[in-house]
């Protein structure tokens, strides 16, 4: 009684009468749920949820949610919160109107109850488990199967012939074969890289026989071939009359499944790839972090190690941990990726010897080499194929048992079916691509080639010696060595002709030599080895040079060079760039004084700092006065403050750490701890200089302070190319500037323009695009149809979280319209007669990050701050939980995405302060970290460490409570403040350890607290496992080897194992909707969120209907699986379907790029795509049916 009234005097009397009346109403699915979120319609609930109890409502815990909602977002959420509806006199949900309130889908609610396809099952969970036995099932028996068969001996002699040949294990002799005719194979395929991409040869393996291939390009070398890959240059499966179940096994099977003939038809068959790789990555895999130190640990170097593995210790500031850190447990339990690391791993014992020296043939070799070795390479791949089978043979009763539903693998199997389509334009876009590149580095190069002519007049009188910026290049001239020439005379000279020819060619090669020794070693270094100058005997060098730079190709300069950068005689705010071996990049601060007496003066302003080298400090100093009107003054006198703690770390170290989010901090840390007995040190720095350092020891020139160029990621981080991507902030505010402002910007541009086809071209240039025009009847298509088709080379467990990688189509950009090439994906082209159908998981793992945390406490959607946010908020009002981050920090809404996301990827407090301190440069070091220390206390809250019960611990709570009269307070019934621990030993003879056990953390007070305890409490549990499907975290980061170790690591294995499951369920629902209903329509990829199918355009409808109805039921699974029997309606669809002829994100977005200027439209003839509420779908799909 006494809480109501203090909770109706602290919100109000409407609030107080909207609690409640709130709290006499079960969690049943009306159309707002007690806390004022929007639910899906009660029709669909019972569809979805059949069965499902109601689930009660704790007064307490209610009255809780709406206090800690309010107190985050105040008046906002209270307006939130009520009705607005009309007549209502804008008060709080009233008993008689909750389940009156309209619903988004009133419009539509008949129509899908009526029409929604039924479930297989009496819940979501059979349902998914009926449907993904029913496509999988017959794929695990032929594994299982396959798995206990004993290993055969490897074929000794191999046929050399064209095609298939299968060696029986009865002792048959060889046969030619069209194609292995069983269900499960092993498969293992060479290429000879330097033919191109051309299947050289494979080898598989049965239940039955062994199997050889070899290509007609490596039996008849007579024949002329070409670089095109054709399907008939692939290996053939076969594709028999009743499509059965088969499978194909392999160590990255994914590479091998390129060379495979019928993956490239249009219609997809039963054949699917099942990868060795992904079960070790997923059984045992190794964190991103996990993999520097292992890799350290191996070479012998667990010193090194240590210190790098501090930065994932729970409590690092405790001096026990930084001297005596030595868990080396996981190392036990992993192993890197490769297959014969793997074997030698999973399979110890084995016979087998893997010699991977011998694979150099294929990556260096020709095809003579292999034609000469056949027997050798073959019995080679033969050995790569037996290990595979071990490896296979070892790992699948561990996988089923770690990962256990059906629908994780079948999702997999799904994952290795990618298929991208495109046409001839392909080859114009890469033309396009190349062309644009090379007139931006001709623009560049000759701007470049201007500037070294210029600088080449520093010869006279030495002036190089005074310049701030080339005083270290090699101004050395040189000298030839006397070579002795011989001429012949040629049959048809005359005395008088030869001796004149010989007079001429000594003259010009008496100039030449007089040339070269002219020009400075820095600018000879730049010529390419062919360069031929038409007038060697002029007199005057310069004009020579003149010469050489009017060729374009004379010269190899370019803006990624260092010698650009000195050129252009860069400087940051007034301070000359001078490039460190030890920290890349920084700039020179003139003013020291301390060291001038450490080196011998050449002249007045000059010291010699090494053999014919001298440092111009006079001139320095004036190019500085006159930039910034003052020189700066030393600090004089001994101080210790973070400042030079920071600064020894930072010279302690050849490349910073940041393996960790939290990796800089700690260090600090430590070393705080270590330089306590040293005591303090003298100061050597400028008065009024804030940047990274001065670093003194490795960079020490007479006169000057070193400072480092600013790193995004961290003081730590070192710059190497002051035009990258995270120095283009400064050079447009005038940071970084160049002699002439205008050149700089306008190489920046060049080059960011260029960035992108420069970065990717070596993964887009050699992508396999196989060609299907001429074999229309194989792959069903008809003769004006012009197809080619790429397939990606997936790996589907790529990393521990269980994503998938591919190096070129999974990590694709959007066109940006600076970025040469950045429209790949509007390459990819649909198939006329077909349409590209997908969407994007609208905030996919903020949502199911949001879900955990209200599965944590009440179980009602939108009880955590976080959830009710995500739930009530919309980006167009500015309210939604990134818009709310930007207007917190003050920064743009894309980059409080970033902030966001890495905080509920477990990231700490100086991850967001490198953030910001990029986000925000001209904000001081001391105001960013205040920033990120209040963005992290209003969110994640703050820690309470709490420890377990044990028996005894629970017995002395009791005895303290009915003795004493102390009430502990108890957490979840069985944890307790470390603080509290005291007096459960002071109630009888009891140790700490007969008491309390593990160690937990709580975080309370912030609006993601929930979040994170739900978050670490699967993390930390002895068998983490994702809360939907089950699966289990890698071996490598299980608690029983980490301890407390890697827990960023785990948090976000937590959040993005969740997501693939969620892709993996849409997957199976998908292919149980296309079987179902008759949908032609195949997967085609998943890019980070997305998911795409190719379907015939008279099924894009019932496509994108099926889509929309997978999601549905995706989402209503995890809210099921989580406990919470009811869905909001802002996450049951899709925002929008697109439909469009090409794989673009947006279907409005025309991917003009400055290689493709004029857009799709114009320059391709590609119109722009369609995109489809539900509503819209609906009605253009026979009014909700997926039958035709």
């Amino acid at each position: 009684m006494m809480t109501c009234r203090l909770l109706k005097h602290a919100c109000g009397d409407g609030m107080f009468a909207f609690l409640k009346r709130s709290l006499k109403y079960s969690c049943q699915c009306n159309s707002r749920n007690p806390l004022g979120i929007d639910m899906i319609p009660e029709k669909w609930n019972h569809i979805l949820f059949p069965n499902s109890p109601e689930t009660s409502v704790d007064k307490e815990q209610l009255e809780n949610c709406v206090r800690r909602i309010l107190s985050t977002l105040g008046s906002s959420a209270e307006s939130d919160l009520k009705t607005n509806l009309p007549g209502k006199s804008n008060d709080y949900c009233t008993e008689g109107n909750i389940s009156d309130i309209p619903s988004r889908f009133d419009s539509i609610a008949d129509v899908v109850a009526e029409k929604f396809p039924p479930l297989e099952g009496s819940n979501l969970d059979e349902h998914f488990k009926i449907i993904a036995h029913r496509y999988g099932d017959t794929y695990k028996k032929l594994l299982d199967k396959f798995s206990k068969f004993p290993l055969p001996p490897i074929n000794q002699t191999w046929v050399f012939r064209p095609g298939w040949t299968k060696y029986s294990f009865q002792g048959d002799h060889p046969i030619a074969v069209d194609y292995p005719d069983d269900n499960a194979l092993i498969l293992d395929v060479e290429v000879c890289v330097n033919a191109g991409n051309h299947p050289t040869i494979a080898v598989a393996l049965s239940d039955t026989a062994w199997y050889s291939w070899c290509s007609k390009r490596l039996f008849n070398p007579r024949y002329h071939y070409t670089n095109k890959v054709d399907l008939d240059d692939l290996i053939p499966l076969g594709r028999k009359a009743d499509d059965p179940e088969r499978i194909i096994i392999g160590h990255n099977v994914g590479f091998d499944r390129t060379f495979v003939k019928e993956e490239y038809f249009l219609k997809s068959s039963r054949l699917r790839f099942w990868d060795t790789m992904s079960m070790h990555i997923a059984v045992c895999g190794l964190a991103g972090d996990q993999r520097v130190l292992f890799m350290a640990a191996r070479k012998g170097n667990r010193t090194k190690a240590s210190e790098e593995a501090l930065v994932h210790t729970e409590n690092p500031t405790k001096e026990s941990n930084v001297l005596g850190f030595q868990n080396w447990k996981w190392l036990d339990v992993t192993s890197t990726n490769s297959l014969i690391e793997v074997h030698r791993f999973h399979c110890p014992n084995s016979g087998l010897f893997v010699a991977k020296e011998l694979r150099d043939l294929f990556l260096v070799g020709t095809m003579s080499d292999i034609r000469e070795k056949f027997q050798l390479l073959m019995t080679y791949c033969a050995t790569d194929v037996a290990a595979t089978f071990e490896v296979f043979s070892m790992l699948m009763d561990q996988f089923w048992q770690r990962f256990p539903h059906p629908v994780t693998f079948v999702g997999m199997l799904e994952m290795g079916t990618s298929y991208l389509p495109t046409n001839a334009k392909w080859q114009h876009y890469m033309t396009a691509s190349d062309k644009t590149q090379r007139t931006f580095q001709n623009q560049v190069g000759a701007l470049l080639q201007e500037k070294a002519r210029q600088a080449c007049n520093l010869l006279y009188n030495d002036r190089y010696k005074d310049d701030p910026w080339l005083w270290n290049e090699n101004w050395d001239v040189g000298k030839e060595p006397k070579r002795i020439t011989t001429f012949k005379r040629k049959t048809t000279e005359t005395a008088l002709e030869y001796a004149k020819r010989v007079w001429d060619e000594s003259m010009k090669k008496q100039n030449k030599k007089s040339m070269n020794r002219r020009l400075p070693a820095w600018y000879r270094s730049l010529l390419q080895n062919n360069m031929q100058l038409e007038r060697w005997d002029e007199v005057d060098v310069f004009n020579a040079i003149l010469e050489i730079s009017s060729n374009e190709n004379a010269i190899n300069l370019s803006a990624q060079m260092r010698l650009a950068f000195k050129l252009l005689r860069v400087h940051w705010n007034g301070y000359p760039l001078y490039f460190s071996d030890a920290y890349g990049w920084g700039y020179l601060v003139p003013g020291r004084t301390s060291n001038l007496s450490q080196f011998e003066e050449e002249q007045p302003g000059r010291y010699i700092v090494e053999e014919n080298v001298v440092f111009p400090y006079k001139s320095v100093e004036a190019f500085v006065m006159l930039r910034r009107g003052k020189i700066d003054q030393p600090v004089y006198g001994a101080v210790m403050d973070g400042r030079e703690v920071e600064l020894r770390a930072m010279q302690w170290l050849d490349k910073g750490i940041h393996i960790d989010s939290t990796a800089q901090e700690y260090f600090f840390q430590r070393n705080q701890l270590k330089s306590k007995p040293e005591g303090t040190f003298a100061a050597d720095r400028p008065e009024n200089v804030n940047g990274i350092g001065p670093l003194n020891e490795r960079v020490n020139l007479p006169g000057v302070w070193f400072y480092k160029l600013p790193h995004k990621d961290s003081p730590m981080s070192s710059v190497f190319n002051p035009l990258g991507k995270c120095m283009i902030p400064y050079i447009q505010n005038g940071d970084l500037q160049s002699d002439d402002p205008d050149n700089l910007r306008l190489i920046t541009a060049f080059n960011s323009m260029c960035s992108y086809w420069k970065n990717n071209r070596d993964r887009i240039v050699p992508q396999m695009v196989v060609s299907l025009t001429c074999f229309q009847d194989a792959c069903k298509i008809t003769p004006d149809d012009e197809i080619s088709v790429i397939l990606p080379r997936v790996v589907c467990v790529g990393t521990v979280t269980r994503r998938s990688v591919e190096p070129t189509w999974m990590t694709v950009s959007n066109p940006e319209p600076d970025r040469i090439g950045s429209e790949l994906r509007g390459l990819i082209i649909a198939p006329k007669g077909y349409r590209f159908v997908g969407a994007d998981v609208d905030s996919q793992e903020l949502w199911i990050a949001a879900l955990f945390s209200d599965s944590y406490g009440v179980k009602i959607h939108g009880s955590t701050p976080i959830s009710w946010i995500l739930l009530k908020g919309d980006k167009s009002k500015g309210t939604d939980q990134h818009s709310l981050t930007a207007k917190e920090m003050g920064v743009s809404r894309s980059q409080a995405k970033i902030l966001n996301y890495g905080r509920i990827y477990g990231a700490g407090r100086p991850f967001a302060t490198r953030l910001l301190k990029t986000f925000l440069p001209t904000l001081s070091d001391e105001d960013v970290k205040k920033m990120a220390r209040k963005l992290y206390r209003k969110t994640k809250g703050s820690a309470v460490y709490l420890r377990e019960l044990t028996e005894k611990g629970r017995t002395a709570v009791k005895l303290l409570k009915k003795e004493h009269n102390v009430d502990i307070m108890l957490y979840d019934g069985e944890f307790i403040k470390e603080s509290d621990i005291g007096e459960l030993l002071s109630v009888g003879n009891f140790e700490e350890d007969d008491v309390v056990s593990s160690k937990f953390r709580l975080w309370t007070g912030g609006s993601e607290s929930d979040l994170f305890n739900a978050l670490e409490k699967i993390a930390r549990s002895p068998q983490p496992r994702t809360p939907i499907l089950g699966c289990r975290i890698s071996r490598a980061l299980e608690p029983d080897v980490v301890n407390e170790d890697f827990l960023t690591s785990r948090i976000n294995w937590v959040v993005q194992s969740s997501a693939v499951d969620y892709l993996h369920l849409m997957l199976v629902c998908m292919k149980w909707l296309c079987d179902t209903y008759g949908i032609e329509a195949r997967f085609t990829i998943s890019i980070h969120d997305e998911v795409r199918y190719l379907t015939k355009e008279d099924d894009m409808y019932r496509t994108a209907l099926a889509l929309q109805y997978t999601n549905l039921l995706t989402r209503a699974f995890f809210s099921f699986k989580t406990g919470l029997k009811s869905l909001p309606s802002s996450v049951a669809f899709f925002s929008k379907i697109d439909i469009d002829h090409v794989l673009r994100k947006e279907v409005d977005v025309d991917c003009t790029t400055p290689s493709n200027p004029f857009g799709l439209t114009a320059c391709y003839n590609i119109p722009f795509g369609e995109s489809y509420s539900i509503e819209d779908i609906i009605e253009k799909a026979a009014n909700g049916f997926l039958k035709h």
